[in-house]
């Protein structure tokens, strides 16, 4: 387990690493200049070349790279331009209510799914299971960006139902009710992932079973017990 644990955390660790540098590649193959676009077309040419020294966009390719990965080893991944804030500290200030939000989206997920995908499994071949399975693989599909535009034109603008945006006031139920909709434009595709799976493994086990079972010829007079 530990081995595994270790070649997964190494595999995103690499993930990571090439989707920034890819990331580094694309922003200086895209025409234009970072410090015109973040100061405007009046600025003046001591002005830009003041902030491409001062965000090192004036360095190499190879040397912004490295000096983002040893900074970034030190805990330190920039400013943010338009806050002035170090970027790990908003990080840090949001990740208490992005794990809620996260824990509250699988959460809900698990327990509309395992009955789903148990459901599923024991209607198997018939009209229920392939409108859920159907349900389930469209909920894959669709992008969570897009579940949370209908959702807020739905429950937040046609309904009113539940605010668009913030995390609310520091009660508990301003809190729910600001996490109603993320949670369900989250989790809505986790719904159909754990259904799947729990479909998938109900119908392994369950075939396990019946090949486990002796045949009638085991069994005294043919008749099972």
């Amino acid at each position: 387990m530990w081995v595994f644990l270790v070649r997964r955390t190494g595999l995103g660790v690499v993930i990571v690493a090439v989707a920034v540098t890819l990331l580094y590649a694309m922003i200086h193959a895209v025409p234009g200049d970072p410090a015109s676009v973040i100061l405007g077309p009046r600025a003046t040419p001591e002005l830009r070349a003041e902030l491409r020294a001062q965000l090192g966009l004036d360095e190499p390719f190879v040397v912004q790279i490295l000096n983002f990965f040893g900074n970034m080893l030190q805990g330190d991944f920039g400013r943010d331009i338009v806050r002035g804030r170090p970027v790990s500290e908003i990080v840090f200030d949001q990740l208490p209510h992005t794990v809620i939000l996260v824990f509250t989206a699988i959460g809900w997920a698990a327990l509309v799914g395992i009955p789903l995908g148990c459901f599923s499994a024991i209607k198997r071949n018939t009209w229920i299971d392939r409108v859920l399975g159907f349900f389930s693989v469209a909920v894959i599909a669709v992008p969570s960006f897009v579940i949370s535009i209908y959702v807020l034109l739905v429950f937040a603008l046609w309904l009113g139902l539940f605010p668009t945006m913030g995390i609310g006031e520091p009660t508990f139920l301003s809190r729910l009710q600001h996490l109603v909709l993320p949670a369900l434009a989250v989790g809505l595709a986790w719904v159909g992932y754990i259904a799947r799976m729990v479909r998938a493994s109900m119908l392994e086990v369950m075939g396990e079973i019946i090949s486990a079972r002796p045949g009638p010829s085991a069994c005294p007079n043919g008749v099972w017990s």
